[in-house]
């Protein structure tokens, strides 16, 4: 039986053969969960948002956005390459 075809947007974020998230987009999730974690800890709690915190999930978001842009750009070139 053929293979079905594969979606390649699903392939920028997961690798299928391997069944595992790529490691930005896994820092891209956590950062997320953390930056919805302060808010609501702000909303409930009725405080600001703590500087250092918001600083550090914010650090983690721009390191997992640019950390995803180079693996889509490698398994982009991977790709034409080969």
């Amino acid at each position: 039986m053929p293979d079905k075809p594969r979606d390649k947007t699903l392939d920028k974020i997961m690798d299928t053969r391997a069944g595992v998230l790529s490691f930005g987009s896994m820092t891209l999730l956590v950062g997320g969960v953390s930056l919805a974690g302060l808010l609501f800890w702000g909303w409930r709690t009725g405080q600001e948002l703590p500087l250092w915190p918001a600083l550090l999930v914010a650090g983690v978001n721009v390191f997992g956005a640019i950390k995803l842009a180079m693996e889509t750009r490698e398994r982009q070139g991977a790709r034409r390459a080969g």
